[in-house]
């Protein structure tokens, strides 16, 4: 039986296969974005997976943690995700196995999404929602709001990064790929994407209007963070990088760990040129770090400039960004905005960022203040950059300031998630929407 859907929004179900207290950054959108729905007076339950872990009032916060053969078996992915009491150190970060990319669209179709989808059936025969919103990765996600859609529930598809960016199927499996990309987004009530470059890439694919809902900030979380600045050096310029370096690890289409390198190259390369550095400046990394990316941060002459400090509670690294003089962010992809980056933004320090000129997130510190676009040409041409950059901020006197005119309320997650509302009780069907009524963008 379907329902009107010009109804008020009144209860939402949010999909996120990773939510807290797992304290990575993918959690930070679904959880802001919880938070915004509250704050509208839109009562919200959020379906998720068991390898998020638990907390002791997931009843009565509505938190429904479906079960997931990845908590069954003892695995690396567990610990990067920090599920269970283990706390074993990952040495090098490992391959998927070959065969998970015979699971279409993503292996969590398999180990989540049966048991997702019957505790999906129970919610919708007990406590039905008006709305359902579905936010990847993993793609497997979306299958869910295909099943809601097909109870007439609206939905909306919510991408954080590419279709299937870090799977790779076999050809004889990409047509399924394809169909089913094809599908959330013909069926979606409304699809929404991070930024601009992915809106548009399935607008043109798939002949519908995607709309920019960007990532953000939560200026709740922000106002809880630990004070930091006894951890860091007073004495010396404190350049912080809070997530995961991923030196280690082979990327598809992002390509952070082959930047990460190149950075920590180029400063191995600036403290020979420049052996004073030591004196003025260090490098402190917080988030997971495998024991082969350890060694490589800290080898040799580095070890005078950089400090890990591991896996820190997100009101340390939150902490860690408001006590920093600078911050470095490597995005990855000429399409990456990561939610850090409005973290960084949020935290008014000067960003020294390693990415394209004309990159997503290199647009977004444009807008935003006098940040550093340091292009990933060499690690010769980063080291010049980042002496630059130290001397500014060291020598000069200067200040940051963000640019007047930039708006950075505007991407604190209460207004992002307002404006998501305000797009599903306005765009109506997927009919309504493929028809053109509705193409105005949603954006700050």
């Amino acid at each position: 039986m379907t329902r009107r859907n010009d109804r008020p929004i009144e209860h939402i179900l949010l999909v996120a296969y990773l939510y807290s207290p797992c304290n990575v950054v993918s959690v930070h959108r679904p959880l802001g974005l919880r938070h915004a729905f509250e704050s509208a007076g839109v009562r919200t339950t959020v379906l998720t997976s068991k390898i998020s872990g638990s907390s002791a009032d997931d009843e009565g916060q509505r938190v429904i943690r479906a079960g997931d053969l990845r908590t069954r078996f003892q695995t690396q992915y567990q610990t990067l995700v920090g599920y269970g009491e283990a706390e074993a150190a990952v040495g090098v970060r490992a391959k998927p196995r070959w065969w998970t990319n015979l699971v279409v669209p993503d292996i969590t179709a398999l180990t989540w999404f049966p048991r997702a989808c019957l505790r999906l059936f129970g919610l919708i025969r007990r406590d039905r929602p008006d709305v359902i919103v579905t936010t990847s990765g993993p793609e497997s996600s979306h299958l869910l709001g295909l099943v809601a859609r097909a109870f007439g529930i609206r939905w909306v598809a919510d991408f954080r990064d590419d279709w299937l960016r870090d799977v790779s199927h076999p050809f004889f499996l990409r047509w399924l790929d394809r169909m089913i990309e094809r599908s959330i987004a013909r069926r979606a009530t409304v699809v929404t994407a991070i930024n601009e470059e992915i809106a548009s890439d399935f607008g043109r694919r798939h002949g519908i209007s995607a709309f920019h809902v960007s990532n953000g900030f939560d200026k709740a979380a922000i106002a809880e963070a630990a004070d930091e600045r006894e951890t860091l050096d007073p004495k010396r310029f404190s350049l912080v990088y809070t997530g995961m370096f991923a030196i280690d690890l082979e990327e598809r289409v992002l390509h952070r760990g082959r930047d990460a390198r190149m950075f920590v190259e180029a400063l191995g390369l600036l403290l020979e040129q420049e052996p004073s550095l030591e004196k003025r400046f260090e490098l402190v990394v917080a988030g997971t770090i495998s024991g082969a990316e350890r060694e490589f941060l800290t080898g040799g002459d580095l070890a005078r400039v950089v400090r890990v400090l591991g896996q820190v509670p997100y009101a340390r690294a939150l902490g860690l960004q408001q006590a920093a003089d600078g911050l470095l962010l490597i995005p990855g992809g000429a399409a990456a905005t990561t939610a850090k980056a409005f973290e960084y933004l949020a935290a008014c320090k000067p960003i020294f960022a390693i990415t394209e000129q004309r990159s997503a997130a290199a647009a977004l510190l444009a807008e935003a203040g006098p940040h550093t676009i340091a292009p990933p040409d060499s690690p010769t041409s980063l080291a010049q950059a980042l002496r630059a950059y130290v001397t500014r901020w060291t020598e000069t006197g200067e200040r940051y300031e963000p640019l007047p005119d930039f708006d950075l309320g505007a991407y604190e997650y209460e207004n992002l998630g307002r404006k998501m509302l305000e797009l599903v009780a306005s765009a109506g069907t997927p009919a309504k929407r493929e028809s053109g009524h509705f193409r105005k963008e949603l954006q700050p």
